[in-house]
């Protein structure tokens, strides 16, 4: 029975870390329709009764400060600490750790880990490649990092420098992209990049020119 029992534990602990690994990046983001909300309601799902009507725990507000459209936030929980929040440039997304047909579950600190769900109706997902499609570039964190001909075929790949690019197509890890000169308009080429490995982010991103 102690065998079985530590087996169990094991296998709990194996599997648990497998699912930690699998989310570190979050399954993409969450844009709030601001042009159509005022209120964005957070809610604690888990704690909430079977059959039972949800009642916010918190939201967030917002308002409109120098455009005819919202442009900032007039309230927010006092540990929020969104992925990026520049609503002046209409850009307002959290990154989404859970994705459910009713209720997403957000990360609201990204200092701390601290989440709250939100009504999927309230909002867009957005998945990883749609954001990096709307990046102005990306760029290698390691610069020795390889750029290929194509990702199916084995090769040796190639150094560029530098390693400026723009996004043209994304294919589960890998994106194809523009190879850029240092002025990020003149292209030089193209190439395939790895932009996720192990749930870790190969890259970087420029949102803005």
């Amino acid at each position: 029975m102690k065998s079985k029992h530590l087996i169990s534990i094991i296998l709990s602990f194996v599997l648990f870390g497998s699912i930690a690994a699998q989310n570190k990046l979050g399954e993409g983001f969450f844009s709030p329709k601001t042009d159509e909300i005022e209120t964005l309601y957070l809610y604690n799902i888990p704690n909430s009764r079977a059959g039972s009507q949800e009642r916010p725990i918190d939201s967030i507000t917002f308002v409109k400060r120098h455009a005819n459209y919202a442009d900032g936030i007039g309230y927010a929980p006092k540990n929020f600490a969104p992925f990026k929040e520049k609503l002046d440039y209409g850009l307002f997304i959290l990154r989404v750790k859970k994705l459910g047909i009713d209720y997403i579950e957000i990360i609201i600190n990204e200092n701390t880990g601290e989440t709250a769900y939100v009504n999927s109706q309230q909002g867009r997902f957005i998945t990883w490649g749609e954001f990096f499609l709307n990046c102005h570039s990306v760029e290698f964190i390691d610069k020795n990092q390889k750029v290929f001909d194509n990702p199916m075929i084995k090769s040796a790949g190639r150094v560029v420098s530098p390693t400026n690019f723009r996004v043209r197509y994304i294919m589960g890890d890998w994106m194809e992209v523009e190879i850029l000169a240092d002025d990020y308009n003149t292209e030089k080429g193209k190439g395939w990049i790895r932009w996720r490995k192990d749930e870790e982010l190969l890259i970087i991103y420029n949102l803005f020119s």
